[in-house]
């Protein structure tokens, strides 16, 4: 019998297969969930399977994925790959201002503030 984190993956990998971009957003929202629980590994995980499908998203989703998978990397302590994502987010917020929702634009702001400090 699998874990509960192998069944989630499972469950995730069969609705993408199902519903194509309606599970890709259900999988960014899980990701999302699991970075607000602490659940670190997992949304690292969640983001990784997504990255192919994120280059076709439109603007806000790809902010949204940049965003959390940014700040999912500095919270397990990877640097420089989280400034790059970070970065990603920030860019695509400049190119399509409202990219980002207020609250996520501020989470954005603090997180590169925090991550460029020396």
């Amino acid at each position: 019998m699998g874990t509960a984190a192998g069944d989630r993956w499972a469950t995730l990998c069969a609705l993408a297969l199902l519903f194509g971009p309606a599970a890709c957003a259900g999988a960014l929202s899980e990701g999302e969930d699991q970075f607000r629980r602490g659940r670190y590994p997992e949304a690292k995980q969640t983001f990784a399977w997504l990255e192919p499908d994120a280059s076709r998203w439109g603007d806000p989703k790809r902010a949204e994925y940049a965003l959390y998978r940014g700040l999912t990397l500095a919270a397990l302590g990877d640097r420089a790959p989280s400034v790059l994502w970070l970065r990603e987010a920030k860019a695509i917020e400049a190119a399509h201002p409202g990219a980002l929702s207020v609250e996520d634009l501020h989470t954005l702001d603090a997180a590169l503030q925090a991550a460029e400090a020396p």
